[in-house]
């Protein structure tokens, strides 16, 4: 959701009275509102962490020019979790958009192309640095295209870099969320105001890699769903390396 105003991880649901609208430019004269989402969480025990999210999806065909539609793979913390608070819950997310976003990054003329950057969007946090929607700078892609994303730890520092690539370059952004634990992984397909894509959502060659090595947590994952759901093919197990093979995400109902 890496532009919206309401972190796209939080398909799972937020404190009561919180009604984040979508990053739209302060222009638009009607924000655009949340539609059914459809998610799969990775989880893992608080006690251990990702360092590291590696998969890779292809761009879809241009949906209809109406709302917004955001496709991301994503990392987020789980309340418990090592130094959850002060920053709280935000998504980190490498995000493919098609139309208005809240990043405050040039984004190409509207519905012209799809466009993805790196993102982190927190509306939880009372910190400045980390509230609201942060992104790095815009790519325009192809349909087609092949996109490779990668969330990465500096675990000495706290650093996290979103590298994506694809055919005609690479985008980076990052961030320092100050040695915070990621416990959950994200797939999701996250349309708002009537925003629809046309089929399911595959992301491929997923390596999730964690602090501690944990077989079980890799084989046997916690795993939840929202909307639609999804599906995912069996993992496999490489000493801190957690492999697989395909993520599907269905695609959400119609909000009608």
């Amino acid at each position: 959701m890496g532009f919206v105003a309401l972190p796209s991880s939080f398909a799972e649901p937020g404190p009561p009275g919180v009604t984040a609208p979508p990053g739209a430019p302060s222009t638009q004269p009607v924000p655009l509102e949340p539609d059914q989402q459809s998610r799969v969480y990775f989880k893992i025990p608080v006690a251990n962490e990702f360092v590291r999210m590696q998969t890779r999806f292809t761009v879809p065909p241009k949906p209809a020019r109406v709302g917004t539609m955001f496709l991301w793979p994503g990392l987020e913390p789980r309340e418990g979790g090592r130094n959850y608070y002060p920053i709280g819950l935000g998504v980190l997310q490498p995000v493919l958009t098609w139309g208005p976003a809240c990043a405050p990054v040039q984004q190409p003329p509207t519905y012209s192309t799809w466009w993805i950057s790196g993102q982190y969007v927190n509306v939880y946090s009372n910190d400045p640095r980390y509230r609201g929607c942060h992104s790095g700078r815009a790519m325009s892609v192809q349909v087609g295209e092949v996109l490779e994303m990668d969330i990465a730890l500096d675990q000495s520092t706290g650093l996290w870099t979103q590298t994506i690539t694809g055919q005609a370059g690479s985008v980076r952004y990052s961030i320092n969320l100050r040695k915070q634990a990621q416990n959950m992984a994200l797939f999701a397909i996250e349309p708002w105001d009537n925003a629809r894509l046309a089929n399911r959502l595959v992301f491929s060659d997923t390596t999730l890699t964690f602090r501690d090595e944990a077989a079980q947590s890799c084989l046997n994952p916690e795993l939840t769903y929202t909307g639609t759901g999804g599906t995912i093919s069996p993992p496999t197990v490489d000493g801190r390396r957690c492999h697989i093979d395909t993520v599907t995400v269905n695609v959400p109902r119609s909000a009608a």
